[in-house]
């Protein structure tokens, strides 16, 4: 048998003594823990086991004892973003506990149609943000769910276009981090008057495409095709106006 580390880490009861001495709350521990021997491990284990909320069938891994302290335990992750705004889960309380970026989100929020103490850091709601930076002062609208992100939360749009080109900061390597869009709109650029590695996502410039469905070929800008909101797409594939009726004698 393989050792898993952290297992025979001796600090406390038996996890699964703990579970049956804990009621309601050990009876759910017990239920949602997904290893194979739980009776190797103790309540006070450094071991990150894998659990199955029994709420929403999400599946992540936690410390034994991050879910059995009795002092903030650990409980799933996706309900966690789900629990309704209070006074102990709101925005405000996640910046005061998240650094230079909690301070820095405090302060862009404007939104004066929705308190910030009404929303939690996970919201979908479109809040209005005010940029921090002096030169700039951009009012924009984007969801508190995407500027709280921890992995790339967005920053203002006006100060991301504004960004000199660089190797870092072009158009190809752009599509190169956006997925299916960004593979799409690689292949439809034909520009030969400007290389994609010449141009920023954001660019005002009218770029030369080429519809990778119907072959039509068309001019548009570079932050018009690359907008995370409605980016714009082939015009002959979904031309402008109502299609005509053919007459039908």
């Amino acid at each position: 048998m393989v050792k898993k580390r952290g297992v025979n880490q001796r600090t406390g009861k038996p996890f699964i003594e703990w579970c049956a001495e804990n009621g309601k709350r050990g009876e759910r521990l017990a239920n949602e823990f997904r290893e194979e021997l739980p009776t190797e491990l103790t309540k006070g284990s450094n071991y990150k086991a894998k659990w199955k909320c029994l709420t929403c069938k999400h599946v992540w891994r936690a410390k034994v004892n991050n879910r059995t302290r009795s002092h903030k335990p650990g409980g799933c992750p996706k309900c966690a973003k789900r629990a309704p705004a209070s006074k102990t889960n709101n925005f405000i309380v996640w910046c005061e506990k998240n650094g230079e970026l909690g301070k820095k989100l405090s302060r862009e929020y404007v939104d004066k149609d929705k308190p910030p103490t009404e929303l939690t850091f996970a919201s979908h709601y479109k809040a209005k943000w005010k940029c921090s930076n002096v030169e700039c002062k951009h009012v924009w609208r984007a969801q508190v769910c995407h500027r709280t992100n921890s992995d790339r939360p967005s920053g203002c749009p006006k100060c991301a276009n504004q960004l000199p080109l660089s190797k870092t900061n072009n158009f190809l390597e752009w599509c190169e981090k956006n997925g299916e869009l960004g593979k799409k709109l690689s292949r439809e650029y034909v520009d030969k008057d400007r290389p994609p590695t010449a141009v920023t996502k954001g660019a005002d410039y009218k770029a030369l495409w080429k519809c990778g469905r119907c072959s039509h070929e068309w001019r548009a800008r570079m932050a018009h095709r690359t907008t995370s909101d409605k980016p714009t797409g082939c015009p002959g594939c979904h031309p402008k106006g109502p299609k005509k009726r053919q007459r039908v004698d």
